[in-house]
Formats: structure tokens, C-alpha cells, sequence
């Protein structure tokens, strides 16, 4: 589980900005949190930020994409390579002031203690990393720090096991380096991001991975035939959703390759029962609508079987938005949630403002018009924000809230 984010000259994000996805003992203990190992914290099961067009959503989600891929996959890269990494745009810098090094910071829980990773760097090098575990107090793990007379890190390491001999390379991570060389600790750690997903990458932005288009249909049906419970939930879950659909299954259908050979590929159906008679049909005849759905639970339902968050930008793509409600609610149920999975995501669909999100759970996002730098909050920070979760589409609508296109 995320319990918060912080970001400095990232992307759109020039001004320090903290994003809590926690609430205190005042919340309570119901359905919409997640119990915390620590005393008297619950986490957001689901957080949705919301805001104009070009007000720095995927940018929110970004951040943390930006650091799974940099703590997995980093150290992949050659060593002369640039870090993907994007400052705040808008700065007038010159040789004697150059631009602001980015800062992340990002607090997670994974079995049962809480993290701290912090990491600032530019796209030459990381200037300084480090790893805290929560005991009594934040206790540090590892830190790392560039020296610029040296020409070197200054490190240290403590309750990680051997760290001496991992490479401290200027353009990756330090866990994603000990990762390679199979540290033990690191690649324990290493996980958790493993099973966060997201359909952002962490330097170009949101990717097509949801769309409902062939390129992903059949990618999800491969998945599908391969994690039968899976399909199971996924078949469920379309047939309840009311699509006029009695049966999904998978059959075999044969292409023809470029070579001029014939391959078999498992390809999706539907069948339609009208009175007595069953109808198949492909699932790419079906509406956008059903493909949408498809597609998204091939990586919705693996989180909340695994427990681990998925980050996920402009959620709702082609569909409904009382589909929309129907599936962020599976965070909330212990039945389809039963491992305390967690969803952060950027939604166009305010109709969750009405009865689905409550304050806690609400970030807005806007752009400063003098700076165009982007500044984030969350509901409960707006003074009078209602407690009831069922006024706040209305007060949003009004622009009592903030971040609502100025048209």
C-alpha cells in the first residue's frame, strides 16, 4: 500500500507538493480504507484524482511510475546513458543557475512495515538516494550521497546484508543495481514494485494498454487462457454486466502469417442466449464498451488477487460510468478484494464524486496561470468540504472545490 507521495520539479510539479493517501483515526474503520500495520492509520482502498484537461493528472500518477521503473529497471541501461527523467519545464536557467534537480519521495507498506525511498537526481546522475524502515522512528537502510569534489558517492548501509560490493552507478538506482547482483534484501524489495502495476510509463506517459483495439484483446486473451480463475472472475464479471453476453469462452482461430504459414491464436467469443437459441458471435464484433471492460480486468482482477496497487490513468476508457462505479466498488469488497489491493487513479467520470469517493479519497489537481506549474490537494484540505460524500459532486460543479476547467 502508498501512503504518500511527494514530488519537486517533476514534470508539471514545480512547488513541493505532498499527496496523503491515508486518513487518521477520525475516518474510521470502514470499507473505503484498508487497515495499516501502523496504530491508528487506514489507507485509501481507492484514491481519484480529478481536474482539467492539461492540470497534471498523469503527471500525479507519472511520479510513481517514474520510480517503479527506476527502481526495477534502471540499471539496464548503459552506463553513459541520460536518466528519462523530466524536470519542471517552465524555468528560465542559465549556466549559473541550471535547472532544479527532481525530488520523489514515496512511503509504501509491504509486509507489514513502512518504507520511505527517496531519491533526487537530474538527468546526468542521482545526487542522493535512500531507503528508511520504520522501527520505533525511520531508521535508514541505505543512503547515498554525490560528492561533486570527489567525484563520488558518499554511502552508507545498515540491516540490509552485504552492500559493500554493489555498484553505485550515476544512472540507476542502487536496488536496481543490487537487484542484478541478486541481493537478497533488494530483490525482496524489489517485489512490491513488481506487483504495482500501471498503464503509464514512467517517462512518456500513459500508454495504449487499455484501449479496446486488437493489439491488446488478443494479448489479454493469451493472459486469459493461460490464468483460468482469472478468466473465471473476468467471465463473471461481463455476464453480470448486463451486455446481453451468457458465456465468454476462448476458442481457437487460425491466421495467416506474413511467411504465408498458418498459425492457431486463442481468440475470444461471446454467446447471446434470446429465448431458447444461443448466438456466438467474436468478442471484436461486440461494442467498445464490452472490449473496454475485457481488457481492463485482465489487469484489474490479477492486483486484487495479489494485493498489490494499480496505478491507472484515465480509468474509464470507453466505458459506462455506473461500470466505472461498479469496478472501482471491487476495491472496496472483501470478497473481491481480500488481500487489501489498492487503486490510484485519474478519472474524467465525476459521477464517483456523488456517493462513490469520500474527502479523504479525493485529490484535485489544477495549473497555476502564472506559472503553469500544477498544484495538487486533497478534499479534506478545502475548508467546509462536506462530509457527505453524496454534496461533493454538486460543490465540485459549483467550483466551491477548485480544479474544474475555466471555460
Amino acid at each position: 500500500m502508498i501512503h504518500s507521495l511527494a514530488i519537486k520539479n517533476f514534470t508539471s510539479f514545480q512547488e513541493p507538493t505532498v499527496v496523503e493517501f491515508i486518513a487518521g483515526p477520525k475516518a474510521g474503520r470502514r470499507r473505503i480504507f484498508l487497515p495499516s500495520s501502523q496504530s491508528g492509520v487506514y489507507v485509501n482502498a481507492v484514491t481519484g484524482v480529478f481536474g482539467p484537461n492539461a492540470s497534471g493528472k498523469t503527471n500525479l500518477l507519472k511520479a510513481i511510475a517514474f520510480l517503479r521503473h527506476f527502481i526495477l529497471h534502471s540499471a539496464s541501461a548503459k552506463p553513459d546513458e541520460e536518466i528519462p527523467v523530466e524536470g519542471f519545464a517552465f524555468t528560465d536557467t542559465t549556466a549559473e543557475a541550471p535547472l532544479n534537480p527532481v525530488q520523489l519521495c514515496l512511503e509504501f507498506e509491504f509486509e507489514g512495515q513502512l518504507y520511505r525511498y527517496e531519491v533526487e537526481m537530474n538527468s546526468k546522475r542521482v545526487l542522493s538516494e535512500s531507503l528508511h524502515r520504520k522501527d520505533q522512528r525511520f531508521r535508514y537502510l541505505f543512503e547515498r550521497t554525490w560528492d561533486t569534489a570527489l567525484g563520488s558517492y558518499h554511502f552508507k548501509a545498515q540491516d540490509i546484508g552485504p552492500a559493500k560490493h554493489i555498484t553505485l552507478r550515476e544512472n540507476a538506482s542502487f536496488l536496481a543495481s543490487a537487484v542484478l547482483q541478486e541481493h537478497p534484501e533488494a530483490t525482496r524489495i524489489a517485489s512490491y514494485f513488481k506487483a504495482l502495476y500501471s498503464n503509464i510509463h514512467g517517462a512518456h506517459g500513459r500508454m495504449p494498454t487499455h484501449e479496446p483495439e486488437v493489439f491488446n484483446i488478443l494479448p489479454a486473451t493469451n493472459f486469459y487462457k493461460k490464468n483460468s480463475d482469472v478468466f473465471a472472475d473476468a467471465e463473471a464479471h461481463l455476464v453480470r454486466a448486463d451486455l446481453g453476453i451468457s458465456k465468454l469462452r476462448i476458442d481457437e482461430a487460425r491466421f495467416l502469417r506474413p511467411d504465408g504459414k498458418e498459425e492457431a491464436m486463442p481468440f475470444p467469443v461471446v454467446e447471446h442466449t434470446v429465448g431458447d437459441k444461443n448466438f456466438t458471435r467474436p468478442l471484436l464484433q461486440e461494442s467498445r464498451g464490452t472490449q473496454s471492460l475485457f481488457v481492463l480486468l485482465r489487469y484489474i482482477l490479477p492486483v486484487l488477487r495479489s494485493g498489490g496497487v494499480a496505478v491507472i490513468d484515465e480509468f474509464e476508457t470507453g466505458l459506462h460510468s455506473h461500470m466505472v462505479k461498479a469496478i472501482v466498488e471491487l476495491f472496496y469488497s472483501p470478497e473481491s478484494n481480500p488481500k487489501g489491493a489498492q487503486l490510484i487513479a485519474s478519472f474524467h467520470t465525476d459521477y464517483l464524486l456523488q456517493s462513490t469517493l469520500e474527502k479523504y479519497q479525493i485529490v484535485l489537481t489544477e495549473k497555476n496561470p502564472d506559472t503553469l506549474s500544477t498544484e495538487a490537494w486533497r478534499l479534506d484540505q478545502v475548508k467546509g468540504a462536506a462530509r457527505n460524500a453524496n454534496n461533493h459532486y454538486a460543490k465540485y460543479h459549483a467550483g466551491a472545490y477548485g480544479g474544474i476547467p475555466n471555460l
